[in-house]
């Protein structure tokens, strides 16, 4: 419409012109960045301890240090206990990989368990068998010897066959972790 001949030229009509600068650009059309100083307050530290002792003295409290918060107890390893052994002895059955057991495991017991089956079950490809019936759990010890550290027997029942676990937990990163696992 601009080039188009126009006879009504009124105040109503006409077109707004709006004029800028241009803004300068940087690589790929961004803009560039402000040439301009940054400026930050010099007096104030975030977490530092003038700050706290800054703010206790305004508020007229007695500045503090903050409380370390004792991590939280442990829960009963029973339950975890005999889900390990349970899956130790799927993998010395060949029916789930070691690699599953790390979360619950010292990489020492992963890697024993491993070799293990490997051995059980070059052994057993002699033989052809029916599948498995699930392990159960017949009856589980456990003894507390602190707050970080427990023992427990566990009886299963493997296929019929009667088998026997020894097994040491201990606290590892909040978490308990089998450290010592020995199945008969």
């Amino acid at each position: 419409m601009a080039d188009a001949p126009s006879a009504d030229r009124s105040p109503a009509r006409r077109a707004l012109r709006v004029s800028a600068p241009p803004r300068p650009t940087g690589p790929a059309g961004y803009p560039e960045a402000s040439t301009r100083p940054a400026s930050r307050p010099r007096h104030v530290r975030v977490g530092a301890e003038g700050v706290r002792r800054a703010r206790a003295e305004e508020e007229d409290l007695p500045a503090r240090p903050l409380r370390e918060t004792a991590p939280a107890p442990l829960p009963d390893p029973t339950a975890q206990c005999c889900t390990v052994v349970r899956a130790a002895v799927e993998v010395l059955r060949g029916e789930r990989p070691a690699a599953q057991l790390a979360r619950w495991v010292t990489p020492q017991v992963r890697d024993q368990l491993a070799e293990r089956a490997r051995i059980g079950l070059a052994h057993d490809l002699l033989r052809n068998e029916e599948p498995h019936r699930p392990v159960q759990v017949r009856r589980v010890r456990l003894v507390r010897l602190g707050d970080d550290v427990a023992e427990a027997t566990v009886v299963l029942d493997d296929d019929g066959r009667v088998r026997a676990a020894a097994v040491r937990l201990e606290a590892r990163r909040g978490a308990w972790r089998v450290a010592v696992l020995e199945v008969g």
